[in-house]
Formats: C-alpha cells, structure tokens, sequence
C-alpha cells in the first residue's frame, strides 16, 4: 500500500493523471461506480494515518463480502466490526444508534457509507462520541447525489453544512469536510446506474453494442474525475452545486 499511499495527498483528493489511471478507478466495471472510487480513495488516504495497533470500530462494516476494493484487514489495526445483521458476520451484532460498548473504547471509528441508512444520525454520532477515547479519530463518509438503496432502508441526504454543524454540536473538532466529485461526476454515476440496469436486463441485446457502452462510460468515468479535480470548477458556483457525497474526518478533543 505504500505506493497508494505516495499518490494520495492528506489534504484533499487531487485526482492526476496517475491516479485517474491507476486500478484503484476499475473504469469499465458499470457496477463500479464513481461515488465508490471516492469511498476506497478516501479511506486509502485516511486509515494508513491510524496508529498501527489501533483498536478501530468499523461501525456498519462488512467483515465479509466487502463492497470496493479498500480492506482495513490490510492494515496493522485490531479492527472490530459492528453490523445490525448477523448474516454479515459481526464480531458485534448492534444498533448504531445503541452500540453495545463501554465508553472510551476504539481509538478511531470508521463510519462508511452508513448515515443514510438511519432515521436519526446525530443519535449515532453521539454513540460514536461516547465509545472513542480521546483524540480518537472519525472517519466518515455519506452519499448526498446518488441514488437511493435500501440497506434496509434509505433515509436521506445531507449536505456539508448539516454534518458541520451536527458534528460540532456533538463535540467533535478539527473536521475536515471533502466533496467527491463535482458535476460531472454525478452525471457520468447516472449514466452508469442507467447503463447497469439495462444490462441486467440483457439490453442492448448486441454485445458488441454494450462492449462500445462500456468503453464509452469508462471514457467519461476519467474525463468526470479530470474535470471535477479542477480548481476553477471547484471555484464555480454551478459545478460546485453537485457532489456524489462526501468524505469527512473529524477528532475527539
């Protein structure tokens, strides 16, 4: 992993021209999306900082059957993994919003791709608050422009300013909020969900027809990461108006 972790930069995502090439994008996979990518780019960058022997809750994780290609198994972390489900194999079967662990346990937490599936986040950030030690680290991320799956079910979509605001009424410090991929990236995700749906279905019925679809969205999967690593479109009030979600980091004082 060392040499992922040369590419990736700790401040924000900077996606050049190696990183767009990279194996980490899997362009021509439709059910790779791009609102993926950004969630094992975001913890490639951010679990490698956790001290080596951290205990870390993976809270809403998969021990098996992982979803995208980033592995915290991978890491030299004592990693303990809470899930509602026990057909997924827990180590902790538990409700987020009730985890079932005393106070000021994991030295960091790993919430990805979770808040959506709970009616109520702020309880869950408050578990989390209570169960990390101090200076424990949180590393989120949530979808905002994507579309709705049910996980068993989908409750909604915030923005920045929500979870800044939630995240600091709670007590946490030092957050760091990164947009995933701009306009274009939202759009080419669509074309994607579009593309994959109908090729679950056997349409087009030309393979030769789909084998040019696949390329062609591969084609647009690397130019939306181009463009939306722009510093102008990031600058734009337009373009800046649509993410696919969001990466966040935030500290226990």
């Amino acid at each position: 992993m060392r040499s992922l972790r040369n590419i990736f930069s700790l401040d924000c995502p900077k996606h050049d021209d190696l990183l767009i090439g990279s194996p980490l994008l899997q362009a021509d996979r439709l059910d790779y999306s791009l609102r993926r990518y950004f969630v094992d780019e975001f913890h490639f960058r951010h679990v490698p900082t956790l001290p080596s022997g951290s205990l870390v809750l993976d809270l809403g994780g998969n021990k098996i059957r992982k979803r995208g290609q980033f592995d915290i198994e991978r890491y030299k972390l004592r990693v303990v993994y809470a899930n509602l489900f026990n057909v997924k194999q827990p180590d902790l079967q538990t409700d987020a919003a009730y985890i079932s662990c005393k106070d000021e346990c994991f030295d960091a937490v790993v919430c990805s791709e979770l808040l959506e599936h709970v009616p109520d986040p702020i309880v869950v950030l408050h578990e989390v608050y209570r169960v990390l030690r101090a200076s424990g680290n949180l590393l989120i991320c949530v979808p905002f422009l994507f579309h709705i799956h049910s996980d068993p079910y989908d409750y909604g979509r915030y923005t920045d300013y929500y979870w800044r605001k939630s995240l600091e009424e709670v007590g946490f410090v030092d957050i760091q909020i990164e947009r995933q991929g701009l306009f274009w990236s939202v759009l080419v995700d669509m074309l994607c969900e579009f593309a994959h749906h109908k090729a679950k279905e056997g349409r087009p019925k030309s393979a030769w027809v789909r084998r040019q679809i696949v390329r062609l969205l591969a084609r647009g999967k690397r130019m939306a990461l181009k463009q939306d690593a722009r510093a102008d479109h990031h600058r734009n009030p337009f373009f800046g108006k649509f993410t696919t979600g969001f990466g966040i980091k935030a500290t226990k004082p």
